[in-house]
């Protein structure tokens, strides 16, 4: 990742970046010497320098020859968290309300993708969630896990001595298992691969599916206790 990406995440165009982090990188500069630097045409320049003016992330120093200054990282990080709680909140005030689905199986591909629809899921559980994943996965949910342990039920089953929270009931298994299946509130099922290349994974509220999983799990459950004894 770097830095023209994580502008290009707040409404950046590629050459708005480009102008954007020259200006941070020397300061004030004129539009012609911003186009020297950069190799980009002039016109292209003063458009770009017009829209972050407009955009306000860039300001102007008015004198014998007009210079632009980026806006500095503090400001860009308040306006940024300004912008985006305004954001969340027209998201909540506008989102429209959705037809019911009739799609049993939704299938998500690529592993920001898998990883955010895993996470979203354990923080929407409302009263219990059953977890069988690697070591390596439970790593990557532990934050999540243990937001909502305080008011809910949680249940792993993982090769794994780590202890997250007293009340986390989590089941030793000998070894890691192959992906990741997730029971939200006897409700909805994920499960899948958190592999990096080829992450995905199937999510479903169908009645059967749900309850296979979940006696997939107790079945798991009554080995483990079993192989104790």
């Amino acid at each position: 990742m770097n830095f023209n990406n994580t502008l290009h995440k707040l409404g950046f165009t590629p050459i708005e970046a480009t102008v954007f982090i020259t200006l941070c990188k020397h300061g004030a500069l004129s539009g012609y010497e911003v186009a020297k630097l950069t190799g980009v045409s002039r016109s292209n320049i003063y458009a770009a320098l017009y829209s972050l003016q407009e955009k306000g992330k860039c300001q102007v120093s008015e004198g014998e020859t007009t210079k632009y200054i980026a806006l500095p990282k503090e400001e860009l990080l308040l306006s940024t968290k300004r912008e985006m709680t305004q954001t969340l909140s027209e998201i909540e005030q506008l989102y429209p309300t959705p037809l019911e689905t009739s799609e049993p199986y939704v299938t998500i591909r690529g592993y920001d993708n898998v990883l955010n629809k895993i996470k979203n899921s354990i923080l929407l559980c409302k009263s219990h969630l059953y977890l069988l994943c690697s070591s390596s996965c439970l790593d990557l949910l532990k934050d999540e896990l243990l937001s909502i342990c305080p008011d809910r039920r949680i249940t792993i089953i993982c090769k794994t001595n780590l202890v997250l929270d007293e009340k986390i009931t989590i089941h030793n298994r000998q070894k890691d298992p192959q992906g990741l299946h997730l029971i939200i509130d006897t409700q909805s099922v994920i499960t899948g691969d958190l592999e990096s290349d080829h992450a995905q994974c199937l999510f479903s509220r169908n009645e059967s599916l749900v309850r296979l999983m979940r006696e997939s799990f107790v079945t798991e459950l009554d080995m483990i206790a079993l192989k104790k004894h």
